[in-house]
């Protein structure tokens, strides 16, 4: 996830003042002046939120409740039984495919050796447990800052050898896989990916060759590996206007990789400044959208913070009808201010598993089976790491592990597609 730094400042909180009535706003229901806002977004045929769906199974009952969200599952949980290795298979470009919800969780590790170690499979299996049946699995190569033009592999980018142990395990346990390779910035903490930007065209052509270099290493590792998704890009807002240079890179992978392509688009701009869309098989939003300004957040205000960004998809949808949207990140770290700063992994502050649960209690209810939304096809939970005691009671950041918002995902996982005779990729 790409480093999400604004520039706006936290500040102090202020209080709003409601001129239409009289009445005080309690402390913990301070607004929050800083927040982004989006501008409106007019579509004569948006979808309104729709009700919730009601689940074709049973909602688990967990051993206790706080408030009415499920309580935390026991961080210590029995090994799952490995599967035997399975024939590798030769990916297919089969657009069918995406009739079929993905319920992934993104799997990532900051340092070399942690995807292949013994605590990253016991990790595995605990994510299998969820339900889910996709994983993404992120490496990353840097470049030395924003106006850097060679990109290279460091020394904890993630061996091929480990890449490919953590795919070959998920498809022993018939799960798929979304590979996601990503370019940071390794001595630029003023600026995130989303800046790489150059002045003059030479510049331009020697990034997007070495940019291709890259992504094209991955296309073929994912050819070898039978990866059944590969992104072609994450959050490259600065370089995303420059359609023909992205469409013929699109090109180009296409000749090494017969999957299904994505790029992988950020939530504030990019989702609806891409125009090569029509290029990929399906639309990637990394959606850490902001929803409330508010300190606590009734589910109420979460689900009305959705309205917008679901406006915003439709349109993206209705121009690029062919392409169903899928969120190849969305997640809240269990800290106050969740629904505020989804995107600020950097920031610190006080626990909130209750919050963290709301947010997914609101996620689901705004996009899983939505009528009138059927081309949303599913997401990627942000996100799990290769340890099996991360998360819990005392945990604030993203991972849903031993946390009440991880009973919430496995209840929505576990909801069967409903009949949809006409639906098509």
């Amino acid at each position: 996830m790409f480093i999400r730094f604004h520039s706006f400042v936290l500040g102090l909180l202020t209080l709003v003042v409601i001129g239409c009535a009289n009445v005080s706003i309690p402390p913990e229901q301070s607004a929050l002046p800083a927040a982004p806002t989006y501008e409106p977004t007019e579509i004569a045929t948006a979808a309104p939120l729709a009700p919730k769906v009601s689940p074709t199974l049973a909602r688990p009952t967990p051993a206790a409740q706080v408030n009415g969200i499920p309580a935390a599952l026991p961080t210590e949980r029995p090994r799952l039984a490995a599967r035997a290795p399975i024939v590798q298979k030769v990916p297919v470009r089969d657009l069918a495919a995406l009739n079929e919800y993905q319920r992934g969780i993104a799997y990532t590790a900051v340092k070399r050796d942690e995807y292949q170690s013994e605590s990253s499979l016991r990790a595995l299996d605990e994510l299998f447990a969820t339900g889910a049946n996709y994983i993404s699995l992120l490496v990353t190569w840097y470049q030395t800052d924003v106006t850097s033009r060679e990109i290279f592999r460091a020394e904890n980018t993630p061996s091929d050898e480990e890449l490919a142990h953590v795919i070959a395990y998920a498809h022993a346990h018939n799960i798929k896989v979304l590979l996601k390779p990503q370019v940071d910035l390794a001595a630029d903490p003023a600026h995130w990916r989303g800046q790489i930007e150059f002045e003059n065209e030479a510049d331009w052509q020697t990034w997007f060759a070495s940019y291709r270099e890259f992504i094209l290493h991955y296309a073929k590792f994912a050819q070898e590996n039978g990866v059944e998704e590969f992104s072609v890009g994450t959050e490259l807002v600065g370089t995303t206007t420059r359609t023909a240079d992205w469409r013929a890179l699109i090109g180009a992978v296409r000749n090494d990789y017969t999957g299904l392509l994505t790029y992988s688009a950020n939530h504030s701009g990019e989702d609806v400044q891409v125009q090569f869309w029509d290029d990929l098989d399906f639309i990637g939003i990394n959606a850490f959208y902001h929803l409330t300004t508010y300190r606590t957040p009734t589910m109420q205000d979460i689900l009305e913070g959705w309205r917008q960004p679901a406006q915003r998809l439709t349109m993206v949808h209705e121009k690029f009808p062919n392409q169903p949207i899928i969120f190849t990140e969305v997640g809240y770290p269990s800290m106050d201010l969740a629904s505020v700063w989804p995107w600020n992994w950097q920031r610190s502050g006080t626990i909130d598993l209750e919050e963290q649960a709301m947010l997914y209690e609101g996620l689901f209810q705004t996009w899983w089976f939505q009528p009138g939304r059927e081309w949303f096809r599913g997401l990627f939970i942000w996100n799990w790491i290769p340890d099996p005691n991360q998360g819990g009671a005392m945990d604030a950041n993203y991972t849903p592990h031993g946390k009440p918002a991880e009973e919430i995902l496995k209840y929505y996982f576990q909801i069967k597609s409903p009949n949809r005779p006409n639906a098509a990729p």
